[in-house]
């Protein structure tokens, strides 16, 4: 088993977590207080209006958008897969539909952030999290998670969610009890059942109101990753120090040994090699050690990635040559979604292979490499045209989305402008407007780059419109013009 580290880098503007496993980087959190996850946040919310044919309402949380809510059965698994996306359920739940109507106040919990123009996805059905388990505040299910392999400790573990198991409530057994005593387990679940009816009978206010918030990022991670297979967790903040020992000394004060405070002066992001691996974290292309690569393409509805050789010459024979690629991409492909929190469906334009054996075979490899993700995926086919397709669970804004913005000049396309394009357009205005300005001085204000390329390949077309109209055209790079536009003023 490969041993893990997870780095805390603390700041006033963010905080950056780290997951590593011998040194590389697999998962990479930021939060910033302007954009905290709301994932997991319970409110009291208003129902707005009831949508039919989408099955669903439209609820407020007192935030800028509404919460989308279905009113059809919704399955277990989408509220557990929030803390524990590998859990069996030892009994079949089948909730009823959700009866609503307008006005009315409900308890919500956010299961997914809002991403593009929708809003953040919504469940009536509550859980509360906890180090070790999941208390689930109103269904009658006990689970165990599936990264509990041993029979028997499943069985021991199921024996003492049965005995430790709220009244009219349900629990899942996360991984962290595997290590657990049974009074640690018992003790978690009272606190969190107590916290729970605490808040709830102290959210008085009528809807939409907060009822409880999830903790910050770094107590979360703490709660959720730092487990048996966690070598230490390093931390660069005294004050984000302590409050993690406090934490795990009511929960884990076995586990407390293995934080350490870093106080070197070099940075602790540079000192464990993650500032060079963030570099690519961006890029479209990702080359691969075999000279191959994968390009990496964001759209609204899906995730492209196609798969080249490159410069791979490693094998001469074009199946082995394309097996092997296939291989190397869907392993770095596993990891870039892991690491850039990727989530919905991605479909893989995978190199072409003849052997059906080695299609299968690729799809069982690559249900291995996602074994150690938290993210719950469904596996589909790869197609006779070699695109291989799967989803993969999306319950807050991906890591790419959280570290950029949409370009002001290709307003998202990806693209601008070309500049024969713009100069195209200047010559239209001149023919559409050159009488009107006839025998004036105009200055011809563009982005930099466009007035290089003017001066450079289109002074004989600006010393033409300025001849037909008696004009003299001067070209200015202007900083406040952007690639795709331009300006004409008359000086």
């Amino acid at each position: 088993m490969r041993k893990k580290d997870i780095v805390v880098s603390y700041s006033n503007i963010e905080t950056r977590i780290a997951l590593l496993s011998e040194g590389l980087l697999l998962e990479y959190y930021v939060e910033r207080p302007e954009q905290s996850s709301l994932v997991g946040n319970i409110y009291k919310a208003k129902v707005l209006n009831l949508m039919s044919g989408l099955k669903a309402a439209f609820v407020n949380i007192g935030l800028d958008r509404n919460g989308f809510l279905p009113l059809n059965e919704i399955p277990f698994e989408e509220f557990a897969e929030l803390f524990e996306s590998d859990v069996e359920l030892e009994q079949e739940y089948r909730p009823e539909e959700i009866k609503l109507k307008k006005d009315q106040e409900i308890i919500v919990q956010v299961t997914k952030d809002s991403y593009g123009i929708k809003g953040p996805r919504v469940t009536s059905y509550i859980s509360i999290p906890g180090r070790y388990v999941v208390v689930l505040i109103n269904a009658k299910n006990i689970g165990v998670s599936r990264k509990i392999r041993h029979r028997r400790e499943r069985e021991e573990l199921f024996k003492i969610g049965k005995q430790i198991k709220p009244t009219g409530m349900g629990l899942i057994i996360r991984t962290a009890s595997a290590r657990a005593k049974h009074d640690e387990i018992k003790k978690e679940v009272e606190v969190l059942k107590r916290n729970w009816e605490q808040r709830l009978a102290q959210a008085k206010e009528p809807a939409p109101t907060l009822v409880y918030r999830e903790p910050d990022a770094v107590i979360k991670v703490v709660r959720d990753l730092f487990n048996r297979e966690i070598r230490n967790m390093y931390v660069d903040s005294e004050q984000e120090y302590r409050k993690i020992l406090n934490y795990l000394g009511i929960v884990s004060p076995r586990m407390r040994s293995r934080v350490k405070l870093y106080t070197d002066p070099q940075p602790i992001f540079q000192k464990f090699n993650i500032e060079e691996q963030l570099k690519d974290i961006q890029e479209r292309k990702i080359w691969l050690r075999s000279g191959g690569y994968i390009v990496i393409d964001q759209t609204e509805a899906f995730v492209a990635i196609d798969v080249n050789t490159g410069k791979s010459s490693k094998e001469k024979q074009a199946e082995r040559l394309a097996f092997s690629t296939n291989l190397e991409a869907l392993r770095e492909i596993a990891r870039q979604l892991r690491l850039r929190d990727i989530g919905g469906l991605v479909v893989v334009d995978l190199i072409d292979l003849e052997k059906k054996e080695n299609i299968r075979r690729m799809v069982r490899e690559f249900k291995s490499m996602i074994r150690d993700d938290r993210a719950r995926y469904r596996i589909g086919s790869i197609s006779e045209f070699g695109l291989f397709e799967f989803t993969r669970e999306r319950s807050r804004v991906s890591v790419t989305h959280a570290l950029s913005e949409i370009c002001p000049l290709c307003k998202g396309k990806g693209r601008v402008q070309s500049r024969e394009s713009i100069v195209g357009y200047i010559e239209r205005w001149f023919l559409n407007n050159g009488s009107s300005i006839q025998g004036k001085m105009v200055e011809l204000r563009t982005s930099p780059r466009v007035a290089d390329f003017l001066s450079l390949h289109h002074a004989d077309t600006l010393a033409k419109l300025g001849k037909r109209y008696s004009l003299i055209v001067r070209v200015k790079g202007d900083y406040a013009v952007g690639d795709g536009d331009f300006k004409v003023v008359v000086v």
